[in-house]
């Protein structure tokens, strides 16, 4: 299933760690948004990680699914990028 996340991290150096992870994962669609494909067990072991790169009383991050049948409802305007597949776990 195809995963938006977005997150709000208040430590520069925390904020780097999550977009460098979630880089290598997904594809980068805004500075703190990305979109990313998750199958069985990787949304958990992602969350898990996320978790261990993050202050939990203090930053927020959060993973809204998208479903096939919204994915195809998705508008996109200006530079339009389409998940690379390479990236995906």
């Amino acid at each position: 299933m195809k995963y938006l996340i977005t997150y709000d991290i208040r430590d520069s150096k925390r904020w780097h760690r999550v977009f460098r992870f979630l880089k290598n994962k997904g594809l980068n669609v805004q500075l703190s948004c990305f979109e990313v494909e998750l199958e069985g067990k990787e949304l958990d072991e992602m969350i898990d990680k996320i978790i261990e790169l993050i202050d939990p009383t203090s930053d927020k991050v959060y993973f809204f699914p998208i479903s096939a049948a919204a994915s195809g409802l998705i508008t996109k305007l200006g530079k339009v990028e389409g998940l690379n597949e390479s990236k995906v776990l």
